[in-house]
This record gives C-alpha cells, sequence and structure tokens, in this order.
C-alpha cells in the first residue's frame, strides 16, 4: 500500500498525520514513542484532519524542520529511538514523513514524565498512556522474558497436578508424557523445589477467574438476545474441548452426494474452528482482566481474543505468515502433545482449509486492545440477509427498532453509550469501525449514530466512504472540550 493509500484510509496503528507540526513537542513525541513500543508507524506532516494535502507552507524551511523534529526526538526520549525523516510530493502537496522503526529495547518514553508516566502504546488510530499491564508486558518484551514463563508462586506444584497433566497430555499425544517432560517445556522450574509458572497455572485452569473461555449463542446478527450461554473454566485443553464442541452444536450441516456415497459436513470447516480457537487462548494477553469469548450468531462465528498483535508486528505481516508468539511455553506445550500441529503457522493453516473446504476465509481485525475473527457462515449467505432486506423495505419490525430508539428504549441507550465511551478513547470512527466494536449490524448501527447526530452529542466528518464520527467539542475561549 502507498502512502497516498495508507492517508485515504485514515490514521491507523501505524499512522498519524497533522495539518502541521504542533508547537507543544509533547502532543506528538508520545505518538513517535507509541510507534516506537509497537508495530513502528509514519508520522505524516502536511495532512489536515479532512486527509487533505496541504502541504508544508513554504516560508517555512523543510532543512531546518527536518534538524528540529530530529533533535527534539534524540533528547526528550529513551531509550534511543530509530526513526527516518524524508519529504515526500503528493498530489503537487510538500510533506514530510517521520517513519519510525519498531525498537527492541523497550518501554520507550517520554524522558521527562518518567517511564511510569511517559510510555505510549497505539490502540488503533489513538496514542494512549501504557496502563500497567501494557507497561509490565513492554518491559518484559525488552528484556527478552516471555510471561507465561515467569514464576507463580501463589501456586503449589502438587504432585496430583502433574499426575492429571502427564495424563491429559499422554492421551492427547498418545505417547507417554512424563514429569521431566513438563519441566524441561519450563511448566515449572527450580532446583531444590518446583516452582510453579504462569504456564503451569494457566494449564490447569489455576491463573486466575478470567483465564476462561465465554461461549455464547445470540438470536440473529447481533449481541442483543441470548439463546445460550456456557462459560469454560479448569485445564486448558478442556476448555478448548469445550468451546469447540459448543461452535460445532450450532453449526448447520450441509450434504455432498458424490456418486452413490452420501455424505454430511459441517457449513464451516471443524479444524479451522478449532485452531481459531487455540490461537486465540495461545496468543492472548494473560495479563487482562477480560477473557475469550466465542459468539455464534445466524451469519458467522465470532472470536474475540483479549491483546492485540503482539509485539512489533503488524495484523498484515501476521496473516502473511509472520510470527511473534506472545506466550512460548503454551504454544510449545500445545505443540508437543498435538493440540496444535506448529506454532507460527496457524493463519495459513487456517486460510488452506478454508480454501478446501471452499468457504470464504476467515476476517481478522484489531479493536483496541482486542483481536476480533468473524467466521462468515454460508447457509446465511445463501438464505440471504433478511434482516437487511426488511429494514430497506421497511416492513413493521425495521420501523419498530427505529420507533423504540428515537423513544429511548433501554437497547437503544446501552449501545448509545458504548458508541460514546468509545469515541471518547478514539478521536474519530468510522461506522463500519463501531459496528464491530458493539456488535451490531451496519444498519442498525447508523440508525443511532444518526440519532446521536440529531442529539447533539456527535458530528458526522465528510460525507460516502470517507465519513466519520466524533465527539462534539465546545469551544471556551482558546481551549477546546469535549462535550
Amino acid at each position: 500500500m502507498t502512502l497516498l493509500d495508507e492517508i485515504k484510509s485514515g490514521e491507523s496503528r501505524t499512522l498519524e498525520f497533522k495539518q502541521e507540526l504542533p508547537q507543544d513537542a509533547r502532543k506528538w513525541v508520545k505518538t513517535i514513542v507509541a510507534f516506537a513500543n509497537g508495530a513502528g508507524g509514519k508520522f505524516v506532516i502536511g495532512v489536515n484532519d479532512k486527509r487533505e494535502f496541504v502541504g508544508i507552507p513554504k516560508s517555512i524551511d523543510l532543512f531546518e524542520l527536518k534538524d528540529s523534529i530530529a533533535d527534539t526526538i534524540a533528547h526528550t526520549c529513551e531509550p534511543q529511538i530509530m526513526f527516518d525523516i524524508t519529504a515526500e510530493n503528493i498530489e503537487n502537496a510538500q510533506l514530510l514523513v517521520v517513519t519510525v522503526f519498531p525498537g527492541n529495547a523497550t518501554p520507550y518514553y517520554v524522558k521527562s514524565q518518567g517511564k511510569e508516566n511517559g510510555t505510549y502504546i497505539r490502540l488503533g488510530a489513538t496514542t494512549r498512556n501504557a496502563d500497567w499491564t501494557a507497561l509490565d508486558e513492554l518491559s518484559n518484551r525488552g528484556r527478552h522474558v516471555y510471561y507465561d514463563e515467569l514464576p507463580f508462586t501463589s501456586l503449589k506444584v502438587e504432585a496430583s497436578d502433574i499426575k492429571y497433566l502427564c495424563k491429559d497430555f499422554s492421551e492427547r499425544a498418545e505417547r507417554k508424557i512424563t514429569k521431566n517432560e513438563l519441566k524441561n517445556l519450563n511448566l515449572f522450574t527450580g532446583i531444590k523445589q518446583d516452582i510453579a509458572t504462569n504456564a503451569y497455572a494457566i494449564l490447569l485452569g489455576k491463573h486466575d477467574y478470567t483465564s476462561r473461555i465465554q461461549c455464547a449463542r445470540f438470536r440473529g446478527t447481533e449481541r442483543v438476545d441470548f439463546l445460550d450461554k456456557k462459560e469454560y473454566e479448569g485445564p486448558l485443553c478442556e476448555q478448548i474441548d469445550g468451546a469447540y464442541k459448543f461452535v460445532l452444536n450450532y453449526l448447520s450441516m450441509a450434504v455432498e452426494i458424490n456418486g452413490i456415497v452420501r455424505k454430511e459436513r459441517y457449513e464451516l470447516p471443524p479444524k479451522a474452528i478449532r485452531e481459531l480457537i487455540i490461537n486465540a487462548v495461545i496468543h492472548r494477553n494473560y495479563q487482562m482482566s477480560s477473557s475469550v469469548q466465542v459468539a455464534v450468531y445466524d451469519d458467522r462465528v465470532e472470536i474475540s481474543s483479549p491483546g492485540s498483535i503482539y509485539g512489533s508486528l503488524t495484523l498484515e505481516e501476521a496473516l502473511s505468515g509472520r510470527s511473534s508468539v506472545r506466550n512460548r511455553t503454551l504454544a510449545r506445550t500445545l505443540e508437543k502433545i498435538d493440540v496444535v500441529e506448529g506454532w507460527g503457522t496457524g493463519f495459513k493453516r487456517i486460510f488452506s482449509q478454508c480454501d478446501e473446504y471452499g468457504v470464504a476465509r476467515p476476517e481478522f481485525l484489531e479493536i483496541g486492545d482486542m483481536l476480533r475473527v468473524n467466521f462468515y457462515r454460508p447457509s446465511y449467505t445463501q438464505n440471504g440477509d433478511k434482516t437487511a432486506i426488511n429494514s430497506e423495505n421497511g416492513d413493521k419490525n425495521g420501523d419498530k427498532v427505529a420507533i423504540n430508539a428515537k423513544n429511548g428504549d433501554k437497547t437503544a441507550i446501552k449501545f448509545k453509550e458504548l458508541i460514546l465511551n468509545y469515541l471518547k478513547d478514539n478521536k474519530e470512527a468510522r461506522s463500519q469501525e463501531l459496528s464491530l466494536y458493539i456488535g451490531l449490524k451496519i444498519s442498525r448501527t447508523k440508525v443511532y449514530l444518526s440519532e446521536l447526530v440529531e442529539e447533539g452529542k456527535i458530528v458526522a466528518n465528510g460525507a460516502n466512504k470517507n465519513r466519520t464520527y466524533s465527539l462534539v467539542k465546545l469551544k471556551v475561549g482558546h481551549l477546546e472540550i469535549t462535550k
């Protein structure tokens, strides 16, 4: 993707632009720090909030501006950040592009603010202060340490738990797994006394309450009405088994006839479903106080995992085959016992299974500090989107939804609050992005967005495909305050 295409697509985890360089360095240096702590990024000067290429005024000396930016980064950031500054001409506008490279000495921070307050990360198109979990993970990355290999001192290594793991793992691997193998995998450490690691606690289901998989079946295509829900706790492999069976229970069966042979098969490849669930538990951030969620809708299977793409990888790089594992011991252990074929090749294997099965590949999305997968069900596509058709034709049910939203029913209020909360953390967002975040169809989301605009709580910027939404800002003197 060219820089022009990137800018037209809007700001992202790896792109931010300004019409001019803010005089207060703190307003832009934090973005440079956030890029270095993540997958790198480009900070572009000469583009306004409407994605128009206004360029740098000819009255400004580009060489002096370059030197000023370079000196500011060198003197205000720590450790040393690697970057490059180039001038580019796009649509007859002179732009300055600061390309920040992902760093290996994380966390990077603004020196004057200190490590705890001056460490920033990139979530979506926003720059935020790193909370303690993000700061801890960055510190581990900088020391080349994996969280799941660290000691979990509150849990004793009991003979009964070792016996359970050896028995369960042996049955899955179809060969004998011994205590020594568990120790070699770093499930516990120590010389005179066995000390549990986080991976040991996670595999036993004794890490914390959020180390579980929440499953739900919703009516229709929105996260509103539960038809069924279950929470799987306990040993990690049993959680995976339970979530996998839950999904299969709600998938349709298709019939294939080859000659005289009649064969039934699930509408989506079971191996890919299982692989997606395993990926979610291997790559999730176990320091975050949320759980893996697996939801089945009429039109899709949705899997949400706490934590964005790990380290210096972008989502595009991960999908193309590059790997950066967050929990090395978990990945190695599940590979050792044949739960997963080989860590680092999951996405490619999933895509291959979908291609062989003749179904569309899953959709992967980064939504803030969460990775979401949408696996669309062919049975729904073939039957047609009845909800969308009825809504467009103005049927009674569709009209009722709009009326209820205007009358302020609890459902409408709930989703509007979700939209406002998201816009508080992200300065602007498209309707599609908001639709994915709140778990509603795009048509329903647009109804709520229109009403929020009418209520004067948000504003619509731009038109058609380029339209974004942001909170209303009140001007008090020279200050802009979010309403």
